[in-house]
């Protein structure tokens, strides 16, 4: 039987919406998934979900604290006949229902250097406080993404990204999650992701909304520090991570998951200019990956290119711009550049690259990228603000966030 959704007061929501989430100035930003209108001055995107998922019946999420994963479990319709995606697993229940499950990666609260904790709420919650579209406000970058909270009194929810940075070369900015221990408590999850979640918790992202909409849903959500268990196995998700999460090993199964890299027509900006007609996401960009399947029908390149990890100039074979690729080092670790001036080259299936100033001149450097996981993927490099090395020539001054030591 489908839950009536009980509205809310707006300012009691409100009220506690960023005690347990709110952003500070100056956090690590990376090159993204999803491109963030608020900072090149516009308002709040609205987002719309065109994928298969269906509202499911008696929700539940698990959240690991340790794994950062979140699996949501329920039932889906009774008498539905539509495909599901590659991501969902299924299984019919003695009951004869058909129980559904997915499972996303997510961001958890950061290790407090004074206590040596993270901030945190294990425990049981009976339901989460929800609005659908949540604009950016004085206190934090929401990005118009869903925000579901399910500790009143600390204001602990699922919600966005919340981080993003600029592309030099096109001027946008957009948004990316580091799986790991980054966020002030709160559960961070891909904005595509966030918007999934609560189309099949019972509100319906399938059409805009505006500000002041509000749900209460009946979902029960445990927060764990411990791992996962789902069908006698371990959980963990097809997501990379950062160094500090811990993940199951043993006995685990390894959830799929899915990015808008590959399936951009799942969920997408609203244009009030379309229709919104369940096809409204059809021309977001090019699908590389087969909905149902999984299988990808785009094949990455994995040859060396500018970014790529290295331990000498041996594993740099290749030639851009005219100029030999070679591995800059430091200590262990290293990774692949050219020599520049200005300008770099851009390779499909490799993050996008910039010519920064260094104290060698003009490097070629990968861009903090979903490709290299906002640099987390390229050891020993961090995401860096740099300046571009003009030279001779006659290129614009800019900015990027670049991966270096």
């Amino acid at each position: 039987m489908t839950k009536s959704l009980a509205l809310l007061p707006l300012a009691a929501l409100f009220a506690s919406l960023s005690l347990g989430c709110e952003e500070e100035p100056g956090t690590t930003a990376e090159d993204a998934f999803l491109k963030n209108v608020e900072k090149t001055g516009g308002k709040s995107q609205k987002w719309i979900y065109e994928g298969w998922l269906p509202k499911l019946d008696e929700p539940t999420i698990f959240v690991s604290l340790k794994a950062h994963t979140a699996r949501v479990t329920g039932l889906l319709p009774e008498g539905f006949s539509g495909q599901l995606p590659f991501y969902a697993r299924t299984k019919v229940l003695a009951t004869g229902r058909t129980q559904m499950t997915v499972v996303y990666p997510i961001a958890t609260g950061a290790i407090d250097p004074s206590t040596g904790k993270a901030p945190a709420g294990p425990g049981h919650y009976p339901k989460l406080y929800a609005v659908p579209f949540t604009p950016t406000n004085e206190k934090a970058a929401w990005g118009g993404f869903p925000f579901m909270k399910y500790h009143a009194s600390r204001g602990l929810a699922f919600h966005g990204p919340i981080t993003s940075t600029r592309n030099a070369d096109t001027g946008d900015w957009e948004w990316i999650l580091r799986r790991g221990p980054v966020s002030h408590g709160c559960n961070r999850m891909q904005g595509e992701h966030v918007v999934e979640l609560a189309h099949v918790l019972g509100m319906d992202m399938s059409m805009p909304h505006s500000s002041g909409e509000t749900a209460q849903l009946p979902v029960g959500i445990d927060i764990s520090n411990e791992f996962d268990t789902f069908d006698g196995k371990f959980v963990d998700v097809d997501y990379p991570a950062m160094a500090a999460v811990k993940r199951p090993t043993g006995n685990v199964d390894v959830f799929p998951t899915w990015d808008s890299r590959n399936l951009p027509q799942i969920v997408c900006a609203y244009d009030k200019n379309r229709p919104v007609d369940g096809q409204h996401c059809a021309s977001a960009g090019q699908i590389k990956q087969d909905y149902a399947t999984g299988e990808m029908l785009v094949v990455a390149d994995a040859s060396p290119w500018i970014g790529s990890v290295c331990a000498s100039d041996a594993d740099c074979g290749f030639t851009a711009d005219g100029e030999p690729g070679h591995c800059i080092k430091d200590g262990a670790d290293g990774y692949c550049s050219i020599e520049c001036e200005g300008y770099c080259p851009d390779k499909d299936g490799h993050a996008a690259t910039f010519c920064a100033k260094t104290a060698d001149g003009g490097q070629c450097l990968a861009k903090a990228a979903p490709e290299n996981e906002g640099c987390a993927s390229i050891p020993g490099t961090s995401a860096e603000a740099r300046e571009r090395f003009l030279g001779s020539s006659g290129a614009a001054a800019k900015v990027a966030t670049v991966c270096t030591f």
